[in-house]
């Protein structure tokens, strides 16, 4: 099972009830998050996620259930061995992501860039990735902004636009954090509130994984 078919069913409605508000997306950011900072506490993670407490408590409800995540005593959760390698799943086409300063880049104040491995050849116009981000964000409130690694530098799709003609800084700033090679993609979430952004990053780059 892939990382991706793995978050949708973690989400699915049970035992034929109402479909939690949590998407697989918000699973995806939550195993993430932990993986990379556990043990982390209910409360660190909920100040991290814009779902509000009641989701986070049923996401982690769902991927403790799972056998995702356990409990590190007071400290908070940490991945099982399922988990990490689930973790290490994500990771392999998911190997970064950061909150980067580029506004000029984005529609809102903040931007979260996550850094895709050679996906760049599932990319039409990057209208579908934007488009996914308001689905999941909402209108008016969130967008995303894709990029490609293309003959050593990042361009724009769909016209291959050379951003390091106008926007020089934030290009050099996303080369420099990200690090991206050949044939990778940058999706940058945005939004004025960065949890939001966080997550529709994520929302955006799951479009790339269809089929998988």
């Amino acid at each position: 099972m892939s990382w991706k078919e793995t978050f949708t069913k973690l989400v699915e409605a049970a035992d034929g009830r109402v479909a939690p508000a949590i998407k697989p997306h918000h699973a995806a950011v939550a195993l993430v998050m932990i993986g990379r900072e556990q043990p982390l506490g209910r409360y660190e993670l909920t100040e991290q996620m814009s779902i509000g407490e009641g989701s986070t408590r049923t996401l982690l409800k769902r991927l403790t259930d799972a056998g995702y995540i356990v409990a590190d005593g007071k400290q908070g959760q940490r991945l099982s061995d399922e988990g990490m390698r689930v973790f290490h799943q994500i990771s392999k086409d998911v190997s970064i992501g950061m909150f980067l300063d580029v506004p000029t880049l984005v529609v809102y104040s903040t931007a979260y860039a996550n850094l895709v491995k050679g996906k760049a050849n599932q990319i039409k116009d990057g209208v579908r990735q934007r488009d996914e981000a308001i689905i999941q964000g909402g209108y008016g409130i969130a967008g995303a902004t894709t990029l490609i690694q293309k003959g050593g530098t990042l361009v724009m799709p769909p016209d291959d636009y050379h951003i390091l003609l106008h926007y020089e800084e934030e290009t050099i700033l996303i080369m420099e954090s990200l690090r991206p090679e050949e044939g990778d993609v940058v999706i940058l979430g945005s939004s004025d509130d960065k949890n939001l952004a966080r997550e529709v990053s994520m929302a955006a780059l799951m479009t790339l994984f269809n089929g998988e």
